[in-house]
């Protein structure tokens, strides 16, 4: 591990910031159980409820292990290959027009930085500040 403490504080804070959408996303599939029920039968996502419950599985553990510095390198790449799956198969922005088309467009995006900061997280060492 690299011991110098901006090392250690720049990685946690990216941490905390990669994590905090996936942990924001399962809580709120969680709390609105039905609602995520109906945005993945919109998206005809195979195995509906199996395939939500664990998502928003993924999401929180997934978030809770970035966030505590465990199996950092691992979590980011199952949260990144994730991501890219599932933008890759909802936010289908080329087959879209008009306003649909450009909100897609920009979710889809935010969602590929999503990965490539998770790429880069899987690269590097945690740091120090673990739990």
């Amino acid at each position: 591990m690299i011991s110098d403490p901006w090392y250690s504080a720049a990685v946690l804070a990216a941490r905390v910031l990669l994590a905090g959408p996936y942990l924001w996303s399962g809580y709120e599939k969680a709390r609105n159980f039905s609602r995520a029920l109906d945005e993945f039968a919109e998206a005809r996502v195979p195995f509906l409820r199996f395939t939500t419950i664990a998502t928003i599985t993924l999401h929180l553990i997934g978030g809770v292990c970035l966030v505590a510095g465990w199996f950092v390198p691992q979590v980011a790449i199952v949260l990144a290959v994730f991501t890219l799956v599932a933008t890759l198969r909802v936010h289908t922005f080329w087959n879209m027009e008009g306003i649909e088309r450009l909100l897609r467009t920009r979710v889809a995006f935010a969602n590929y930085g999503l990965v490539g900061g998770l790429i880069l997280l899987a690269a590097i060492d945690p740091g120090t500040w673990v739990l």
